[in-house]
């Protein structure tokens, strides 16, 4: 094993791995902000409306991501919606990341007992009133948990991005192999980088979800 080559690949390595938490934020950012109207819309008096984003929901969580981000790059051209490879990477996991979002939103505020909500009305506060001061002010607690978890799986996700181009820790990678043959090594060293990228996240969900349950 040569690890040598390893060390001297190792910067272009880290711009990689800049370049996956630079589209991990993007998605975080644009994802969770449009997952948290989409889970509390789910609740929201106008059936329609619950009904419509409910089945949007659940398609795009149907829907594995690798062919999100296919249709995006690939078939949306042919409608005339040409979007290059980095754009439509964060489009197609923002859509990844509000559908589940939305699934922890609605969780988290399923969770909380139904006489959160009967209290609240009965000292006179509106619906939105309700969902704002009282119900999603706990909900967010129990949420936090399984959102971390969502956001680990979408880092590691971010090199599915590398299929259609987009330069970022695996296609880093790739490209190192391909100019040093040496796949051990700089594969060993990528796996390191996401492991350290991703166990403080994990730990953190795991420790959150431990306060929670304590008494």
């Amino acid at each position: 094993m040569n690890w040598g080559v390893a060390i001297e690949n190792l910067p272009y390595l880290l711009r990689g791995s800049a370049s996956t938490l630079l589209i991990s934020l993007g998605v975080v950012m644009l994802g969770t902000a449009v997952g948290v109207i989409c889970g509390l819309a789910r609740f929201m008096a106008w059936r329609w409306l619950a009904a419509a984003v409910t089945g949007v929901v659940e398609f795009v969580r149907a829907v594995p991501l690798l062919l999100q981000i296919f249709f995006v790059f690939f078939a949306l051209p042919a409608i005339g919606l040409r979007i290059p490879s980095f754009p439509a990477a964060i489009l197609a996991m923002s859509l990844w990341m509000m559908a589940n979002t939305a699934e922890v939103v609605r969780g988290g505020i399923q969770s909380i007992a139904r006489g959160q909500f009967e209290a609240a009305s009965s000292t006179g506060l509106s619906a939105l009133q309700t969902m704002r001061y009282v119900i999603f002010p706990q909900a967010i607690r129990r949420m936090l948990p399984p959102f971390v978890g969502v956001c680990t799986i979408l880092i590691k996700d971010t090199s599915l991005a590398a299929i259609i181009g987009v330069f970022e820790l695996t296609r880093a990678a790739q490209e190192t192999i391909e100019r040093t043959f040496r796949s051990f090594e700089i594969y060993l060293v990528t796996a390191v980088i996401y492991f350290l990228i991703c166990f403080p996240l994990t730990q953190f969900s795991q420790r959150a979800e431990a306060r929670l349950q304590r008494p």
